[in-house]
């Protein structure tokens, strides 16, 4: 009975030597923690059916805005992520 036990614990104790060790974490490049500037909204020239042709251009805006803040958000996550693992 003893020699049983005996056996376990020496074999679970061989059995944890080997764990394998524990990968590195690696921080992203720092090209990947900055975004471009958000585009200039173009001068356009006035249309007869302006109205709808600034109801267009400016949901285009909108959507650039709202891409910008997205990647600034998502590269601002990543950098205090980085920065976290110092």
């Amino acid at each position: 009975m003893i020699c049983r036990f005996g056996c376990v614990g020496l074999a679970l104790a061989s059995l944890a030597a080997c764990t394998p060790e524990r990968p590195a974490i690696v921080k992203p490049p720092v090209e990947l923690t900055t975004c471009a500037a958000e585009p200039v909204a173009p001068v356009l020239p006035g249309r007869t059916d302006q109205a709808a042709r600034d109801m267009v251009v400016g949901t285009y805006i909108l959507a650039l805005v709202m891409a910008g803040a997205d990647c600034r958000a998502r590269v601002d996550a990543l950098r205090a992520w980085g920065d976290a693992l110092d």
